[in-house]
């Protein structure tokens, strides 16, 4: 049993590391209390350690993903054989049957040794020396076909039950569905485990390595991943209004003024019981957004104009502003509290596509000064343009954009582009870097709340 114990010990502070290099925050406090829970566990029961591990080691719901993942690799389950006991090994019509008389069952013994045995019979993992995690799971998966297993289920239910009201059926179908759902997961585990017996603990674990959904790139997510960056926008949001409230309380409280505060201690026999600083007033900005929402760049603009409109309150004044060739001020058809941006209605009507419909920044810029700058931008004026500076080999204006920029108190440009695509083809990154205070590469949630908080 301790020897049991100790092999666990070692798995969670592998299991720690792993999640430390993903991004997930793991407190030295927090691994002990993982420890600790060992002793209170049946160390054979493998949904209570999943359960008691997440419970102790994760606090974001978003992180839940990448605890899976390295736990199924840091944690594999044992694999049983792919043979019948009579050493030959089934037919994928026979192991379909089985799987689908299981699954109907919610016979969960029975669904995890047909996944090891689908694994080892379909994954290819041996053969494939070089083949991801993603990729042995998706040979499987194809190769049962869930959908199938889920209209045979839905079949059999239906020959064996008659006159069910349509609750009945509604629920019978979600459980059927949970079922299959929790059928992938044991094999994705299958697959984490053959893959730790072919290639050895770290390199299988290194495959699982996951990116949280703060650092997937914003221009190559998928549709499932841009949903899950969306929910997480608006708890993003709250967590860095908080940071900056408090940061600008530190601010307005000043330093300590040592003079006045020795003097107020006079009063009571020279022990400083109430502190003196010296105030200073914390101006909040205006805050101008222009956002390109041409082509791939618009979901960068969709993300950077939710987020700012829900920090309305650390700034003075927010204006917002779409452009593609022509600019369009969408102020009044944000709304701060929003859960989703609809981006199309933000431009249908308005005047952000012009003549052209394809990025024109050159003119862009003078229309915008021409509209906005002499008027609305001023000393007290943060100007943030988002974009990837693509300009489709037209006039850059930098006469326009220089003269914004001498009139802004700060101008920041925020580039959803990887570094290294800067000034390729039509980019034009270094015609308007100098006249940026700052142009930073802005490609995930992280670095975008990064930005967020380090110039509010």
């Amino acid at each position: 049993m301790l020897g049991r114990v100790a092999v666990m010990l070692e798995a969670i502070l592998d299991l720690v590391h792993r999640l430390r290099d993903a991004g997930v925050p793991v407190s030295m406090v927090e691994a002990l209390d993982a420890a600790r829970a060992l002793g209170a566990l049946d160390l054979s029961r493998r949904s209570e350690l999943r359960a008691a591990l997440a419970a102790t080691l994760v606090k974001r719901a978003d992180h839940r993903p990448a605890f899976e993942a390295l736990f199924d690799a840091c944690c594999p389950v044992r694999t049983v054989p792919a043979t019948e006991p009579d050493g030959v090994a089934p037919s994928a019509e026979a192991l379909l049957d089985d799987t689908v008389d299981a699954v109907r069952r919610n016979d969960r013994e029975a669904m995890r040794t047909l996944a090891a045995r689908a694994v080892q019979q379909f994954g290819g993992i041996e053969a494939d020396r070089a083949g991801s995690a993603r990729y042995h799971l998706h040979r499987v998966l194809r190769r049962l076909d869930l959908t199938r297993l889920l209209r045979r289920t839905a079949q059999d239910d239906r020959d064996t039950t008659d006159g069910r009201s349509p609750l009945a059926d509604r629920l019978a179908r979600d459980e059927r569905v949970a079922r299959l759902e929790e059928l992938r997961r044991l094999v994705a585990g299958a697959v984490q485990a053959e893959l730790v017996q072919a290639r050895g603990a770290p390199e299988a674990a290194a495959l699982y390595r996951p990116t949280l959904i703060e650092d997937v790139d914003v221009l190559t997510a998928s549709p499932a991943e841009l949903r899950r960056m969306r929910l997480a926008l608006q708890p993003l949001a709250r967590r860095l209004a908080a940071r900056m409230a408090q940061r600008r309380r530190r601010r307005r409280q000043g330093r300590l003024d040592v003079v006045r505060t020795v003097r107020r201690s006079l009063s009571a026999g020279g022990v400083p019981l109430e502190p003196a600083y010296r105030r200073r007033k914390v101006a909040r900005p205006d805050l101008f957004l222009l956002c390109d929402v041409s082509g791939s760049v618009a979901e960068f603009a969709r993300f950077t104009l939710t987020l700012l409109h829900a920090l309305t309150a650390e700034f003075a004044r927010v204006r917002s502003f779409v452009f593609v060739d022509d600019v369009d001020e969408v102020t009044d058809r944000v709304q701060p509290r929003a859960a989703r941006l609809d981006l199309s209605r933000l431009v249908a009507g308005g005047d952000a596509v012009g003549a052209h419909g394809h990025s024109d920044y050159g003119r862009v810029f003078a229309r915008f000064r021409a509209l906005h700058g002499r008027a609305a931008i001023g000393p007290r004026t943060t100007l943030v343009i988002t974009g990837d500076a693509r300009n489709n080999y037209r006039d850059p204006g930098l006469d326009a954009f220089r003269a914004l920029a001498a009139r802004a108190r700060r101008v920041y440009w925020l580039n959803p582009e990887p570094r290294a695509r800067w000034n390729t083809t039509d980019s034009i990154v270094a015609a308007y870097a100098p006249f940026c205070h700052l142009m930073v590469e802005a490609r995930n949630l992280r670095q975008l709340a990064a930005f967020v908080h380090d110039v509010a």
